[in-house]
């Protein structure tokens, strides 16, 4: 099994992350119910997190397969899997070069995530 807690690596635009989506499917009660965590490498005072309360994952989190959310990108269909680094990529790369510096300092919590899936061109979900 793997570890959820931990925070795996990606680069974007030559600028290095830690990242991780989370999702609880024993707790529909708390609304959002799931978020992604951002920390530059370079910066680990700042910490972004960005929550979804539309997106629902349809997959079993400690396994990779191409399961996800069947749904729309671009007006194309897609499965959108957040816990792909593809998709982790694309919502750090919105966040750092629209809402947050990678040298601001502090937490931040984004609640319109379903809204920059939006922005990116996902809908349906």
């Amino acid at each position: 099994m793997k570890n959820r807690n931990k925070l795996r690596h990606i680069i974007i635009n030559n600028k290095e992350y830690l990242w991780n989506y989370y999702y609880d499917d024993m707790d529909f009660s708390n609304f959002p119910y799931s978020y992604y965590l951002f920390v530059p490498i370079n910066n680990r005072k700042l910490k972004v997190s960005v929550y979804f309360k539309k997106y629902m994952p349809q997959m079993n989190l400690d396994v990779y397969t191409s399961e996800g959310t069947p749904c729309l990108y671009k007006n194309k269909p897609v499965v959108l899997n957040l816990c792909r680094p593809f998709y982790g990529g694309q919502v750090i790369e919105y966040v750092f070069k629209n809402r947050y510096k990678d040298t601001d300092i502090g937490e931040f919590k984004i609640l319109d995530g379903d809204n920059i899936l939006e922005q990116l061109g996902y809908s349906d979900f």
